[in-house]
């Protein structure tokens, strides 16, 4: 079996989805990411891809997921549920084909009318999944104990699935109303000081979702921060019902890197005896 290293871009986003059960809609947007983080030359420039660049994409990552799964390196899932059950199959010959060949199968939506989970061997697992899931050297840097509270409250937020930073469901409160420019400004920056420090070593990337409905994001680089966080429609404030708008975070695959090397073990046990 080939060294993580010598897999593409494509391969290892397919196999790091593999090896954590992921589903297959919504691979193009990681690949995405995977690229812009890696420092590809092709990678989109701070944002997600369109639906259509998205659908170019299909047929070569089409033919990469089926070049894995021909060397029996991964699998992929019809399941009917969030869990898995026995009626799920595990798709071979033309049926995988076809369906890895439908650019809609690839696209997230909020209601799909067929689910698709890639899955790896439990081998493949153990021989990849140190590379997939590396570690970090964090003896340089505070425990969780050290951390500040809104630190926390930060990290945790970049490694959930749902972490909202603003919006009805964010981390963050809005700013009072009445404040003058100045003054919001101020306000904001001092909310931000706990992400910021992140954002600057590249752990954590920070995206604003203008609509609940897809899945398109444009990321918001360090310098304008301040800038954007002091516009209200950024942040969707007010009352609203909408789960997914407004401004989140994520790790990239440095920070989460780093994230497994202790603070994750430290949230957890935390949450055990809270």
């Amino acid at each position: 079996m080939r060294s993580w290293d010598d897999l593409t871009t494509a391969e290892q986003t397919l196999m790091r989805r593999a090896i954590s059960g992921y589903q297959l809609a919504g691979m193009v947007q990681n690949y995405g990411a995977a690229l812009r983080w890696s420092g590809a030359e092709h990678a989109p420039l701070l944002r997600s891809f369109t639906q259509d660049e998205q659908r170019s994409l299909v047929p070569q990552l089409a033919a990469v997921a089926l070049d894995l799964a021909t060397h029996g390196l991964l699998g992929i899932h019809e399941v009917h549920g969030p869990r898995p059950t026995g009626s799920d199959r595990l798709l071979t010959g033309q049926e995988l084909q076809e369906v890895l060949a439908e650019p809609a199968n690839w696209l997230w939506t909020s209601s799909p009318t067929r689910r698709f989970k890639l899955t790896a061997p439990q081998s493949v697992r153990e021989h990849w999944f140190d590379d997939a899931h590396p570690t970090a050297d964090t003896s340089d840097l505070p425990t969780w104990t050290e951390l500040t509270i809104a630190q926390r409250k930060v990290l945790v937020c970049a490694a959930e699935a749902s972490g909202m930073l603003t919006g009805a469901f964010g981390i963050w409160d809005d700013p009072p109303a009445g404040l003058d420019p100045a003054e919001r400004l101020t306000w904001v920056d001092r909310q931000l000081a706990a992400l910021i420090p992140f954002v600057r070593k590249g752990w954590i990337e920070v995206y604003h979702y203008p609509d609940a409905d897809s899945d398109a994001l444009t990321v918001i680089p360090l310098e304008n921060l301040s800038a954007s966080m002091t516009d209200p429609a950024i942040r969707h404030e007010g009352d609203s019902d909408d789960m997914f708008v407004g401004v989140s975070c994520t790790f990239t695959y440095t920070g989460l890197a780093v994230w497994r090397s202790g603070w994750s073990s430290a949230w957890a046990a935390r949450l055990k005896f809270d």
